[in-house]
C-alpha cells in the first residue's frame, strides 16, 4: 500500500517576507532547492509555498532537482553549432551531451544537466525566469510522484461532508471561480484548484498552488494579497497566494465519493445529474493520462525529442491505473454549466452536503 506523509508548512513559510535566495521544497517526498535570483526565488517559493521545507540547510539531505536562477544576459556561445532537436510553442530544445539546453527565444536559457540533476536558466525578464522554473518544478516533481504512484488529475477537488468531490470542467469553465466560491463556505475545503494528486485506491491528496484569476476578474480577490503574472504565450493573470487561504485547506488525503464532468453551454440554467461511469472514460483519458489541461514539460520528458514518446507507455500505465482506481469509487455527475457562476455553484453544493440557500459572507471575503 502507499503510504505518503507530508509535514504541515510551517509557520515562517506561510508568512509573507522578503526576497529569498534559497528555498527548499519538499513535495510529498520529491526534493527540490532553489537559490539565487532572489526576486525568482521569491516568486517560485510563494507559487509552491504549501511545500517549503522548513528545513534550511541544504547539505543536510540530498535533493532531486538543483534549480538555479542567474540574472544575465543568455550565453549561447559555449555550446556550438548545436542543431535543434525540436520546437515548441516556448522554446527550442537542443541536446548537448548529458544536458538539454533550452532557448526561450532570446530571452532567456535553461540548461538541464540529467546526470546531475541540476538546472540553470539565466535571462533578465524576471518574469520569463520565474514561469520556466515554475514549468520546470511541475514537470520534474510530477514525474517523481507518477513513480511512485500518484497522479495529477486536472480539476477542481473540494472536500465536503461525504468526502472529495472532483470537478472536471473544460477550459475556461470557471475552476477557479468556484473555488474561490467554495472557499467561503465554512464546510468545504480545498485540495487543489487545478490539479489534486489521486492515488490507485480512488483517494484525493492536497496540491494546492496559486490560484488565478483573470485580471478582469480582481475584485474577486483580496485586495494587497495578489500578484500580476505575465505568461509567456497567454495573457497575464492575477493570482492569489496560498498564503491567502492556507488555512481552507484539507490537511491529509481524502477518499474520493463524486465525480462530475462539466459541460459549457448559453443557457442560464445550471442543472446536475446522475450518469454512468462510462461517461467519464473521454474526460479521464483526455485529462488524467493524456493530461491534456496539464503541463506535462515535454522539453524535460522528450529529452532527445519525438522518439521519446515511447518511453511514456509505463507513465501512462500509471495514470490509467489510478484512473480506474477513481471511476471505481466515485458516483459519476453530469453538471451543464450556466453563465451564472452562482447558479453552478448551487447545483453543486449537494454532493459537498452544504446548504444550497446559503449565501457567502457579505463582503464575500475567504480569508477572515
Amino acid at each position: 500500500m502507499l503510504r505518503i506523509t507530508r509535514e504541515a508548512p510551517s509557520t515562517p513559510s506561510l508568512r509573507a517576507r522578503g526576497p529569498c535566495v534559497s528555498v527548499r521544497l519538499n513535495i510529498y517526498g520529491f526534493h527540490a532547492a532553489l537559490r539565487g535570483w532572489p526576486e525568482v526565488v521569491e516568486q517560485v517559493r510563494r507559487d509552491f509555498a504549501w511545500f517549503e521545507s522548513p528545513e534550511r540547510d541544504l547539505s543536510e539531505q540530498p535533493v532531486e532537482a538543483v534549480i538555479v536562477a542567474e540574472k544575465g544576459d543568455p550565453d549561447y556561445s559555449r555550446f556550438g553549432p548545436l542543431p535543434a532537436s525540436f520546437v515548441t510553442p516556448r522554446n527550442v530544445v537542443y541536446q548537448h551531451g548529458q544536458s538539454t539546453v533550452i532557448d526561450y527565444f532570446g530571452e532567456a536559457i535553461s540548461v538541464f544537466d540529467r546526470r546531475a540533476r541540476r538546472l540553470v536558466v539565466r535571462g533578465r525578464n524576471v518574469d520569463l525566469v520565474h514561469e520556466a522554473i515554475y514549468h520546470f518544478v511541475l514537470s520534474q516533481a510530477s514525474a517523481a510522484l507518477e513513480a511512485r504512484g500518484l497522479v495529477r488529475l486536472h480539476s477542481l477537488a473540494l472536500v465536503g461532508k461525504d468526502g472529495a468531490v472532483a470537478i472536471m470542467l473544460p477550459s475556461g469553465g470557471g475552476k477557479s471561480t468556484l473555488a474561490l466560491r467554495g472557499l467561503q463556505d465554512k464546510g468545504v475545503r480545498l485540495l487543489s484548484e487545478d490539479s489534486p494528486l489521486m492515488d490507485r485506491r480512488g483517494r484525493l491528496y492536497p496540491f494546492p498552488l496559486r490560484i488565478a484569476v483573470n485580471v478582469g476578474d480582481a475584485e474577486s480577490l483580496p485586495a494587497g494579497q495578489t500578484r500580476l503574472l505575465q505568461r509567456m504565450e497567454f495573457h497575464p493573470k492575477l493570482a492569489l497566494d496560498v498564503e491567502a487561504f492556507a488555512h481552507r485547506v484539507a490537511e491529509g488525503s481524502v477518499q474520493a465519493s463524486h465525480l462530475v464532468i462539466g459541460r459549457r453551454t448559453l443557457g442560464t440554467e445550471a442543472t446536475i445529474e446522475r450518469v454512468a461511469r462510462r461517461e467519464a472514460l473521454g474526460a479521464l483519458l483526455r485529462e488524467a493520462v493524456v493530461g491534456v489541461g496539464l503541463y506535462q514539460g515535454m522539453e524535460f520528458v522528450l529529452q532527445h525529442g519525438p522518439r521519446d514518446v515511447f518511453g511514456q507507455v509505463r507513465p501512462g500505465a500509471i495514470r490509467a491505473a489510478c484512473c480506474a482506481g477513481l471511476l471505481r469509487r466515485v458516483a459519476v455527475w453530469r453538471l451543464t454549466l450556466a453563465r451564472d457562476p452562482g447558479r453552478n455553484w448551487r447545483a453543486l453544493q449537494p454532493l459537498l452536503g452544504t446548504d444550497p440557500e446559503e449565501r457567502p459572507p457579505p463582503d464575500g471575503r475567504l480569508w477572515r
